[in-house]
């Protein structure tokens, strides 16, 4: 018995020593982005505008489907979360599996999501990884595409859809 409750402390402080070194999404995210920053793999939205038209490099958004049809970056590319670096093959790589785009800037809503594919993406060989977020390209004033419609969003504004600027842009 007293073999039983050795082992049974024993585990619990392992695990509670394991448990102390968690660190939260919230934290990672934002050691990640400040490292970003530091380092200079922040992107600003003039970096995004040149990408966005430039050979050698992709914007690739992470975020979900229903966050893409809201507001995306034209010329950008949706992999979304599940199996980006996968994704990420038929983008970058030419036919013989050399990049034809070995730059690439990650975008998510906060920059959080796209902090942490960054890192993967950085092991995966491409020269330039840099991130964003696609609030302050709103905030910017720079246009989104919106995958809604007037037919499936029947609550809407019944605005035009397509191309679109943050209301505060027209003032």
């Amino acid at each position: 018995m007293k073999l039983g409750n050795i082992l049974l402390a024993s585990t619990l402080l392992f695990g509670a020593a394991q448990a102390s070194e968690f660190i939260s999404y919230k934290q990672l995210t934002k050691q990640l982005k400040k490292d970003a920053k530091k380092a200079g793999e922040f992107a600003t939205a003039s970096e995004v505008r040149y990408a966005l038209k430039a050979k050698d490099w992709a914007v690739i958004d992470v975020r979900t489907m229903e966050e893409w049809q809201a507001a995306s970056m034209k010329g950008a590319y949706r992999v979304g979360r599940q199996s980006p670096e996968k994704a990420l093959e038929t983008i970058v790589l030419d036919d013989d599996d050399n990049f034809v785009k070995d730059k690439i800037i990650v975008v998510c809503n906060s920059a959080s999501r796209a902090s942490i594919e960054a890192q993967t993406f950085k092991k995966m060989g491409f020269k330039i990884v840099k991130i964003y977020d696609m609030y302050s390209w709103i905030d910017e004033c720079n246009p989104v595409n919106t995958g809604y419609s007037k037919k499936k969003d029947k609550k809407g504004t019944k605005n035009k859809f397509g191309m679109f600027k943050a209301e505060h842009c027209s003032k």
